[in-house]
């Protein structure tokens, strides 16, 4: 199944809007208008609760909006797909809005200027407001909202990096970079930790920024890299979920003994890409196995595409520590051959990978297709985060701390419109406006003087239910 958010652009139906009057195109805004904030009660109170309890940095004199206020209205900037703070304070500043935002959490006071929330950010510690999201998501898993996304009795999680922006301005010491001739080019480069399942869905969960130490900004010196926030990311990841079975999926930068060694320690499952250049006397050993062992196969019909798996169990691994000392692991291996017709041509391609369990004719499926396969998913992720709204590219701040404030609101927002328009209430307005077609009718809806507000206060007397299609 393909993620919801790349349907826009191809299986959308190609038509009028379908109201035959104002009142028609009024009632269905106000239920889809509904149907967004009763999503909220149910998500955000929680939200909102540690969101307050961040210690507030701000001289008590001079403040005028409440730290939540302020992080509220960020996290509307990535919510409603606002690609500036300079378009933000145009939007959201208008009256009707904190109009409709009171209706439903009165706590919403006022409009703040997007300028003090920047300066807020530049002073709060980023890691407090990713927390708050890592918090949610360990509620969600522990509550069973997103059983759906088990595979083989584990959620799995992508890894993956990508880069930011870049600019030819040394703009905060702790930003890489990289030389190109005469020319050197800084950049801001997140690793991210996303849950992935097999219906295409991608939630994101942590984030660990490669940074250089804000004291040293000497192009000599050895700069951070994916692999070293790795392992700092691994780290909060069992801090966030220490009792949740995980698999680990993650592309071919990452078979390598330290980052399995931290897997097996942390009990954690892995399916990570292996590329045929890499760890080639394990490559010799699965190769050799397979020509002993033929009947370690299995074919399979996936949508127009026929696939041929081979494994290769119990393939010792020796590996060299910082410090010099070896040791061996046992992994195994799983390849799949894939052909299929495109153009009248028969089309090929090797899908390999490294696992920390052994295959089987009856697991091979689900961790090569349901699991290893939708590492694809977090791509698709940072695709929908770069060109479907989010502004990932977009330099919200050149303070490295407040670039980091952003980024967790930002992936904030997003979880929440994830689970937001993925409540059965709102189902079919995607099904046919789409995830940024759907966000679109609800902001006009928002901002457009549509609404009932009467309508909307007599939520508070109503149960917030979040029931998902997942």
């Amino acid at each position: 199944m393909r993620h919801p958010e790349s349907l826009d652009p191809i299986t959308l139906p190609n038509r009028k809007a379908p109201y035959q009057t104002r009142d028609e195109e009024k009632e269905a805004r106000q239920k889809a208008a509904e149907a967004q904030l009763t999503a909220w009660r149910a998500l955000l109170p929680d939200v909102l609760e540690k969101l307050s309890r961040i210690k507030d940095p701000r001289r008590p004199g001079s403040i005028r909006h409440r730290l939540i206020v302020l992080l509220v209205y960020g996290l509307l900037l990535f919510v409603y797909h606002f690609s500036s703070r300079r378009e933000a304070n145009r939007e959201l500043s208008q009256p009707g809005v904190l109009d409709v935002l009171r209706s439903v959490f009165p706590d919403i006071d006022s409009i703040p200027h997007m300028d003090t929330v920047e300066r807020l950010l530049e002073k709060i510690p980023a890691e407090n407001i990713e927390n708050v999201l890592g918090r949610k998501i360990a509620k969600l898993l522990r509550s069973h909202k997103l059983r759906a996304l088990l595979v083989e009795k584990r959620y799995v999680v992508a890894i993956d990096a990508s880069q930011k922006f870049t600019r030819t301005i040394p703009f905060a010491a702790e930003a890489l970079h990289r030389q190109k001739g005469d020319e050197t080019t800084y950049y801001v480069y997140p690793l991210e930790a996303a849950l992935v399942g097999p219906q295409g869905i991608t939630i994101p969960l942590l984030a660990e920024f490669c940074e250089n130490k804000a004291d040293d900004d000497s192009p000599a010196t050895k700069q951070d890299c994916e692999r070293k926030a790795f392992y700092r990311l691994a780290s909060r990841l069992k801090r966030l979920l220490p009792r949740q079975r995980l698999l680990i999926v993650a592309d071919g930068l990452y078979p390598c003994g330290p980052v399995m060694d931290i897997c097996r320690q942390r009990k954690w499952d892995f399916m990570i890409v292996l590329p045929s250049a890499c760890l080639k006397t394990v490559w010799e050993e699965a190769l050799g196995l397979h020509r002993l062992e033929p009947g370690a196969s299995r074919t399979n019909r996936w949508g127009d595409h026929d696939q041929v798996f081979w494994w290769a169990n119990s393939i010792p691994y020796d590996w060299k520590d910082d410090e010099g000392h070896y040791h061996r692991i046992t992994i195994h291996v799983a390849v799949c051959d894939e052909t299929w017709e495109k153009g009248g041509q028969i089309q090929t391609s090797r899908w390999a990978w490294v696992s920390a369990a052994p295959i089987t004719r009856k697991n091979v499926l689900a961790r090569c297709n349901d699991a290893a396969r939708h590492r694809w998913g977090i791509e698709e992720n940072f695709l929908t985060e770069k060109n479907r709204g989010y502004s990932y590219e977009h330099a919200f701040s050149y303070n490295w701390n407040a670039i980091k404030g952003w980024h967790a609101l930002m992936r904030l927002a997003h979880l929440l419109n994830i689970l937001t328009l993925h409540t059965v209430a709102l189902w079919d307005t995607v099904q046919t406006l789409g995830m940024r077609g759907a966000l679109r009718f609800l902001w006009g809806s928002v901002s457009g003087n549509w609404l009932d507000l009467a309508r909307l206060k007599a939520l508070n007397n109503k149960p917030a239910q979040l029931r998902l299609v997942i």
